[in-house]
């Protein structure tokens, strides 16, 4: 009988913590086609449980390291960022679709549909609507696409191992894409300027978390909005919104669980999302802080709803 792999380093109630979780079921899935995910309760945090595979957690590391590596992001034409004009995006486009045939290889495509759209654009700016997980875009030297790309070549077995096992120490240099609340560091609410110390990440996370990208999906709304999967962007500030499950469920289900309307309720109803095996859900809100043009987007600490 297969043992489940309890990945203790994870907190279900961090954005980041829960994108990299995914990360690492959809990384798996391409392999092993039976792994499966759920999220079970200590006494500290819900935890994501792997099922379905024979991998302890030297042999789950290595595979991880092995699996492909979104090599959309890998050779795409965009450059360092995704905000980019409509023309250079659609090129990008057109290569993903490419991929799919003859081999079949979606992840291209996958990574395309997560990162914008070509049909909605800020004529103001010349660049392509984007998705709402994309946090960084060139200003402060912080470039979404290449923190991406130098995680890839910098994270190693280590990393992975702290990010998936624990604990989290945050104590690698910058290559943060700010998916963490704790990256909100604001000088009004500290002793002293965070700015000089730097940002102190989790790259393991970071590198996980990249990787479920695909399962969160745009969509073009308007010529000139473009809706990003597991937001709700009917509020100000926007929300990011995510279930836990209890059941073990594959990749594809999981695609399915995060896109639920019911999710985007304000107050989603628990008799709705109980019988699909949904034991909680987190709202985190997506904020701008600073002013004027010097500001970072980050998320702030997530609430259950």
């Amino acid at each position: 009988m297969l043992e489940p792999l309890t990945l203790t380093g994870i907190d279900g109630s961090n954005p980041l913590g829960y994108l990299a979780a995914l990360g690492t079921l959809r990384l798996l899935s391409q392999q092993h086609p039976a792994v499966r995910m759920h999220w079970t309760r200590d006494t500290a945090a819900w935890r994501p449980v792997l099922s379905g595979i024979d991998l302890a957690s030297d042999a789950l590391i290595a595979a991880l390291l092995a699996a492909p590596a979104f090599p959309a992001i890998e050779s795409a034409p965009l450059g360092k960022n995704i905000t980019v004009e409509p023309a250079k995006f659609s090129e990008f486009v057109q290569k993903a679709e490419a991929s799919l045939h003859p081999s079949g290889n979606r992840i291209p495509a996958d990574f395309a549909a997560a990162f914008g759209s070509e049909v909605c654009v800020d004529k103001d700016k010349n660049r392509i609507e984007y998705t709402l997980l994309c946090f960084i875009t060139g200003s402060g030297h912080q470039d979404f696409l290449e923190t991406a790309r130098t995680l890839l070549k910098k994270v190693e077995a280590p990393h992975l191992q702290e990010t998936l096992f624990g604990p989290w120490l945050r104590r690698d240099d910058k290559l943060s894409l700010r998916w963490d609340p704790s990256d909100a560091s604001e000088y009004a609410l500290r002793w002293d300027n965070p700015g000089p110390l730097g940002v102190k990440s989790v790259w393991g996370a970071g590198r996980l978390a990249i990787e479920a990208l695909p399962l969160f999906p745009t969509q073009p709304i308007t010529p000139k909005y473009v809706a990003t999967t597991g937001f709700c962007e009917d509020r100000y500030p926007e929300q990011f919104t995510w279930p836990l499950w209890t059941t073990p469920v594959s990749c594809d289900t999981v695609r399915s669980l995060v896109a639920l309307a019911e999710l985007r309720q304000a107050a989603p109803n628990r008799q709705q999302l109980t019988p699909l095996g949904i034991a909680e859900v987190f709202r985190s809100p997506r904020v701008r802080i600073g002013q004027g043009a010097n500001f970072k987007v980050s998320f702030r600490p997530s609430k259950a709803v």
